[in-house]
């Protein structure tokens, strides 16, 4: 094998191991086994030094998308300890609201507290995941993605509530997360609908944190950072992925491929997209998603940042993870991402 094939596999690797610990108890200490291995293999092969982590950010282009992606994780990490939105309606509202404005990991996280059993808290889950994709906050592909493009936002948003709709969860199923205050539930509207125009997204998730740690004074439960530090380690084995060539040569492929592709391009890369975030994981995803487009300068797909963003945000497991539900959703996860696929080909 080429040198250079070999350190572009060898740093791309590791994000799959990720996902592979990602559902245990010890995923933060799996986690952390497997970033210090990668740094270890790339070290080994030349591709990077230790000390080379802190200026990547610089050289690969994604220092702001790394600002968005640590303040998205405590502005969640801070949503969880609050508690719930006081969102009238039943459980479907509920959910896609509480994951549309916190995120969909700690809305997937609070609702399972209060949910019948591992079935319902899946279903919950699984809303939380659709109402993820309306807005940019919901998502870390619609984060990451939407900022550059900020139409991909208006094209998933229709998807997120067709997700919700095949997640279905039931009036049961939600026995007993308490209510939240209205107060709350207006400035985290206000944070979202600032974070859709685009440049604010960043400064609104500064507003955000601001204001849910003044909240959190009577918070429910601890603030729990385990969230951010696993985004910490996906991101930087992405960064590693990045140093070894790995989203170049995917780049360079799309390009060649691309316009021989024809209309099965962004079906494609649907594909592709809701494979690499379900097998590594959904944030690792996104940000190695958009380093891979960052660097298809002549690609020739029409709809391909709006069929890779569907595919990032659909393909993700971290609501099932965060409400210990992968078991039980797996099968109404894998419908979410069917509905998901004939939307992209239809209207991508």
């Amino acid at each position: 094998m080429k040198p250079f094939i070999l350190a572009a596999v060898a740093t791309a690797a590791p994000l799959v191991l990720l996902g592979l610990v990602a559902p245990r108890r010890w995923r933060l200490i799996g986690g952390g086994v497997v970033v210090v291995a990668a740094i270890i293999t790339g070290n080994v092969l030349g591709v990077i030094a230790p000390a080379d982590l802190w200026v990547l950010p610089l050289h690969t282009g994604l220092k702001e998308d790394l600002l968005l992606l640590g303040l998205w994780a405590v502005f969640g990490a801070l949503a969880r300890a609050v508690g719930p939105l006081a969102i009238p309606g039943p459980p479907l509202l509920v959910a896609m609201g509480m994951g549309a404005l916190l995120g969909e990991i700690p809305a997937a996280a609070i609702l399972s507290a209060g949910a019948k059993d591992k079935g319902a808290a899946a279903r919950l889950a699984l809303a939380a995941a659709g109402g993820g994709m309306i807005g940019r906050l919901g998502d870390p592909a619609l984060l990451l993605l939407g900022g550059r493009h900020p139409e991909v936002v208006a094209f998933v948003a229709p998807l997120g509530v067709l997700c919700a709709l095949v997640a279905n969860p039931r009036a049961a199923d939600l026995i007993g997360t308490g209510a939240g205050g209205t107060k709350r539930v207006v400035f985290v509207l206000g944070v979202a609908i600032a974070a859709l125009i685009p440049g604010l997204a960043l400064p609104a998730l500064g507003v955000g944190i601001l204001g849910l740690a003044v909240l959190s004074r009577d918070r429910r439960g601890p603030i729990d950072l385990a969230h951010f530090a696993w985004v910490v380690m996906a991101v930087v084995l992405v960064l590693l992925a990045i140093a070894g060539g790995a989203p170049e040569h995917a780049a360079t492929g799309i390009e060649l491929i691309g316009e021989r592709m024809g209309g099965y391009g962004a079906p494609g890369l649907f594909t592709c997209g809701a494979l690499l975030s379900a097998l590594t994981d959904g944030t690792a995803a996104s940000l190695a998603g958009v380093a891979v487009l960052d660097r298809a300068m002549s690609m020739r797909i029409d709809g391909a940042w709006a069929a890779l963003t569907a595919g990032l945000a659909v393909g993700g497991l971290g609501p099932l993870l965060a409400a210990s539900a992968v078991r039980a959703g797996w099968r109404r996860f894998g419908l979410q991402v069917l509905v998901a696929f004939i939307y992209v080909v239809v209207f991508a």
